[in-house]
């Protein structure tokens, strides 16, 4: 049985922070591009222009390791590379169509929190079929990240919520909230399922191959699984993807191509239930895009969920990072 603490490094976990922060943020850039866009169309879009932008990049590494040394010469590809980007892209298709089905269905708060029960779902699966074991600390830090979601996502958004200021009214809060099981829940929940494949998928496949190389091919396979639906489904007048160009740069070579590489390069660093826990960050990134670039305001819950949050991913990491500190002193 593997051990949570064998391969743990607190820059896996500031990696995968980042990629938090930029999927977060990608929130605003994705309600924005689904205004002129319908589902398939954006997914499709992004996920070739973060293909395209990964595969530029290795073009410039390539010719910039020749320079160093004029007899390197890149790898070709191998069966597992090519394994590795059909599993992981056949997911991430699957999980994104699941959560974008969810969002236009229902509400985004319910759709937030299902989404993240992948963070229970990796540590659960991976105990059963990977044999990996999960520590006290990460079940506390699910536990509490799960709740900061809900007061997150589903309080906040509550039109009661800006009218909290003590515990009796967020007290009141949660015996008034009611949830609803409906299709768009149904989606979010099977999205947060093979979000947790993924996950572990990544996990398996980030110390064998070359990070770039498998977010390329991940990228490129979703973006050919989602292109039959354009023609069939969605027709997107060329005018409606000139409109909505800015926002999918920013979700193809940002939330892409960067954030996804740095999925891969933090997960090879860090157990996936504590990586599940650090991406949670996510939400609050989301919340903070919010404010930042279309002048929300948090009211208590919403504030009360990110402090949980971080709560959490603290909770995990001190205790990683106590156990990989004990686990590195020499023997006595």
């Amino acid at each position: 049985m593997q051990k949570e603490s064998n391969r743990y490094s607190p820059v896996g976990s500031l990696i995968l922070a980042v990629a938090s922060m930029i999927w977060g943020f990608a929130f605003t850039a994705q309600k924005e591009a689904s205004r002129t866009l319908p589902p398939f169309s954006v997914n499709s879009i992004r996920f070739f222009i973060g293909a395209a932008t990964l595969f530029l990049f290795s073009l410039v590494r390539d010719a910039l390791r020749r320079k160093r040394d004029p007899a390197y010469r890149a790898a070709p590809f191998s069966r597992t590379d090519l394994v590795a980007g059909a599993v992981c892209g056949s997911l991430l298709f699957v999980a994104t169509m699941l959560q974008q089905f969810g969002l236009s269905e229902g509400d985004a708060g319910i759709t937030a929190v299902l989404t993240a029960l992948y963070i229970v779902f990796v540590p659960l699966f991976g105990a059963v079929i990977f044999r990996k074991k999960i520590g006290v600390s990460v079940v506390i830090g699910v536990v509490i990240a799960l709740a900061g979601a809900y007061s997150l996502s589903v309080l906040g958004n509550l039109p009661e919520a800006d009218g909290v200021r003590s515990l009796s009214g967020f007290g009141a809060l949660l015996r008034e909230t009611r949830f609803t099981a409906d299709r768009s829940a149904l989606f979010a929940f099977l999205c947060s399922i093979v979000f947790s494949f993924q996950i572990l998928s990544i996990d398996r496949f980030a110390g064998r191959i070359d990070g770039i190389r498998l977010s390329t091919l991940q990228f490129l396979v979703a973006g050919v699984l989602a292109s039959p639906f354009l023609p069939i489904l969605e027709r997107p007048a060329p005018s409606a993807i000139v409109d909505a160009l800015p926002s999918l740069l920013f979700l193809g070579v940002l939330s892409c191509g960067v954030a996804y590489t740095l999925q891969i390069v933090g997960q090879a660093k860090t157990p996936p239930a504590v990586a599940a826990v650090v991406m949670s960050l996510e939400a609050v990134f989301g919340a903070l895009g919010g404010i930042w670039f279309l002048g929300e305001r948090m009211n208590a819950p919403e504030i009360l969920g990110c402090a949980l949050i971080l709560l959490a991913v603290l909770t995990v990491e001190l205790s990683a990072l106590g156990r990989a500190k004990r686990t590195d002193l020499p023997p006595q």
